[in-house]
């Protein structure tokens, strides 16, 4: 059986991982990504920033969230893939 990193057999590449997904409107995620069906990403264990917070700029609160973790704000999100601009592993981000 070849490993290709996918822990649960019949799941993308991502399912499972923790992710930043930079949409083109004001939210960003983090969270893990569960799957990508019928054009939208589901999420678990998320938490969003919303351009205008007092959490700082979009790119602070990664740094902030990669750095020291992310507090979960919701168990789930749905978010259409045409509104995702850039999907990252959080390591990465």
């Amino acid at each position: 059986m070849a490993n290709d990193g996918v822990f649960h057999p019949g799941h993308d590449q991502l399912h499972g991982k923790t992710v930043v997904l930079f949409t083109t409107g004001a939210r960003t995620y983090i969270g893990r990504w569960g799957e990508e069906a019928d054009g939208v990403v589901h999420m678990m264990g998320v938490a969003v920033h919303e351009v205008g917070t007092d959490e700082g700029t979009r790119d602070e609160w990664v740094a902030k969230s990669k750095k020291f973790g992310f507090a979960v704000t919701a168990n789930g999100a749905t978010i259409p893939r045409d509104e995702i601009e850039k999907v990252a592993y959080l390591s990465d981000a």
